[in-house]
Parts: C-alpha cells; structure tokens; sequence
C-alpha cells in the first residue's frame, strides 16, 4: 500500500547560484559526506546534488512532513547502487520500500517519490 508520493523540480542555475555562494557551508548542511560525488565535471557534480537535493524534498513531501522539525535533510541520504539506481535511506524512519527517480535536462532536476508499507 502506498503511503504517499512526493515530486520536486529545481532550476539547475538557481541550485548553482546558491551553491556558489554558500558552497561547503550548503554541502554540509544538506548532504551527507557519502552522497557528494567527485568535483570531476563542475556541471555534472551541480546537477547531481541538484537531483539529489530534489530527492530529499520529494521524500518530505511523500512522508508528509516536508523539511523542518520533524525531518532534517542530513537525516535523508540519496545514494547509488552500483548500476546507478539511485535509492534513499532515511535514519530515523525504518522504512525499506521508498523508490525515488531522479532525472536532469539542460536546466532542471526532478525527482518523484514513492513511500510503500512493507
């Protein structure tokens, strides 16, 4: 049974703005050290945090809670397997069935959320 599903869209130039102002302080904040990827391709590392930062906030949006006093972002990690599927993690909640999809284009981040019992 489905719990709930969340979406999340982000311009990859506002993602990169702010990340150019605030840079590790942001990275700190909302990522945890495993999700970073390498700084190889400036374009590619923005819009893979840009996508994983979508992810974070559609999973909030499926549990309900959004970002906030209930659900920090650091306590949500967006990883990948080895094939590239990315999937998520969530410290405080003992949740197995949560499936996310990330995508890019030239200018947006998307990420769709699906939370299931299990």
């Amino acid at each position: 049974m489905i719990i709930g599903t969340g979406i999340d869209i982000i311009e990859l130039k506002r993602f990169e703005r702010v990340f150019l102002k605030f840079g590790d302080v942001l990275i700190k904040k909302i990522f945890n050290y495993e999700e970073v990827p390498a700084k190889k391709n400036k374009n590619k590392f923005i819009a893979t945090l840009a996508g994983k930062f979508a992810a974070k906030e559609a999973i909030s949006k499926a549990l309900g809670s959004g970002i906030g006093k209930k659900l920090r972002f650091k306590e949500i990690s967006i990883l990948n397997e080895t094939s590239g599927k990315p999937f998520a993690k969530i410290d405080r909640y003992n949740l197995e069935n949560i499936h996310i999809s990330i995508s890019h284009s030239n200018d947006n981040a998307v990420a769709l959320a699906i939370i299931e019992n299990k």
